[in-house]
């Protein structure tokens, strides 16, 4: 199978026509790397999708500038079977990192092989699942206990990959860190052809 790829900005990026990318957030959440790989993997010609706690919650950014709805709950996200699960926030970490159903997703995405991101804050979420163990995480200096309780090691990077879970600062280039999952799902797809 040959990979497809489009120019955007000068740098060559794999195709994710297919792909379903599932934001998980909630009213109140971070709006900046949420914009940002929400466009990149848009231009990518993924499908993108936002999880709530329920199908159609109204959903604000923390700075009231983003007004939308969640296109389902975390159970019909599951359903879905996304190849990228993106908690880019930690205002939406705190919130659903305790949630069965966000839980759910998440594990049966990592067990799946789904790419799994989290920027900043958003790495609270991936501290309380079981599969970061062994693992290396980019997440904030106060998240370091929570990640080395969890059995994992707190990079000094701005962006980590370890298995297929990636994690990235806020300031890290989030372009770059939209490739890297690319180029992970479309290889996947062409090791499974």
């Amino acid at each position: 199978m040959i990979k497809r790829h489009k120019e955007f900005g000068g740098i060559k990026m794999a195709d994710m026509m297919n792909k379903v990318v599932v934001f998980l957030a909630v009213d109140g959440f971070e709006a900046g790397a949420f914009k940002s790989l929400w466009e990149c993997f848009g231009n990518l010609n993924a499908s993108t999708r936002i999880a709530g706690f329920n199908a159609d919650d109204e959903i604000k950014d923390d700075a009231g500038l983003v007004n939308t709805h969640s296109d389902m709950s975390f159970d019909q996200a599951g359903l879905l079977t996304p190849d990228v699960v993106v908690i880019a926030d930690g205002i939406t970490a705190g919130a659903v990192k305790d949630d069965p159903a966000a839980q759910s997703l998440l594990q049966e995405a990592f067990n799946r092989r789904a790419a799994i991101v989290s920027v900043d804050g958003g790495a609270a979420m991936l501290a309380s699942m079981g599969f970061i163990n062994g693992l290396t995480i980019t997440a904030p200096a106060f998240l370091k206990d929570e990640i080395e309780n969890a059995g994992a090691t707190l990079s000094k990077e701005p962006i980590s990959v370890s298995k297929n879970v990636f994690s990235a600062m806020g300031n890290a280039d989030l372009q770059a860190l939209c490739d890297m999952v690319s180029e992970y799902i479309t290889g996947k797809m062409e090791q499974a052809a």
